[in-house]
């Protein structure tokens, strides 16, 4: 799968600029499968002021994921417009500040890999290079820190590293596949963040734990949307993984 591309550290160099007067500007937006993480999603349906429920309505279709085997979202795109993107105009990204992580760090695209039995990850970047992309003639340099300071990448790969985990946990536990109320409750606890919160705050989900959540952290989750998807994918990984 890493053939042809070059990994590169944190202080390796490359040449790149995107901005409006490239003449190809927002051909990135379109014809493509954007995934969307679960932080992707809480980024998202704030910004555009939607519950999480009217938000994957509207915007997103999800499947089970061929290779985690677990529930996937990905943007709907616009099938009259050249299957691009519903969040691109001819000034580019409308729902810029909460764009997704895969957006925001293009053209980079970051790498986490452990290997079985390694609790630690290995942490790398490589560059996509599409063909219709000119920003790879512009003379602008950047390091990998520099760029991804640049486009505020920290809060994305922190909370895309819990999805990871859960990932991780379920490929230890020897589990190919859930059942059909696991992958519901997967999807709930971490894309339908609103509908999640239902369920905590009417205590149902005391029931299906051995200790039930304290008040201070409930009165928490019900304010702070960071705080409740943390929760979320630790209690989703817990409630189907166990400690694997």
């Amino acid at each position: 799968m890493m053939n042809g591309f070059i990994k590169l550290a944190v202080d390796d160099t490359f040449l790149f600029s995107c901005h409006p007067g490239i003449e190809c500007f927002n051909r990135c937006c379109a014809d493509l499968n954007q995934f969307l993480t679960p932080y992707d999603i809480l980024r998202l349906k704030n910004g555009l002021k939607l519950s999480s429920g009217e938000f994957l309505k509207r915007y997103t279709t999800h499947h089970i994921g061929p290779a985690s085997g677990l529930p996937v979202v990905t943007l709907k795109m616009l099938e009259h417009k050249d299957l691009s993107c519903p969040f691109v105009s001819k000034t580019g990204c409308t729902v810029y500040v909460d764009r997704p992580g895969s957006c925001r760090i293009y053209p980079l695209a970051r790498i986490v890999q452990r290997k079985p039995n390694q609790r630690t990850c290995e942490e790398f970047h490589i560059v996509i290079r599409e063909p219709h992309c000119l920003g790879f003639n512009e003379s602008k340099k950047w390091t990998v820190r520099e760029w991804k300071q640049s486009q505020a990448v920290s809060q994305y790969d922190e909370m895309n590293d819990l999805l990871m985990d859960i990932i991780s946990s379920k490929n230890r536990s020897g589990r190919s596949r859930l059942t059909h109320s696991e992958n519901e409750l997967f999807y709930l606890a971490c894309y339908d963040l609103d509908g999640f919160r239902d369920l905590v705050l009417e205590k149902r989900l005391s029931k299906t734990q051995a200790h039930p959540v304290k008040k201070e952290v409930i009165e928490t989750l019900e304010v702070d949307d960071v705080a409740l998807l943390r929760f979320g994918m630790e209690w989703i990984k817990g409630r189907l993984f166990g400690k694997a």
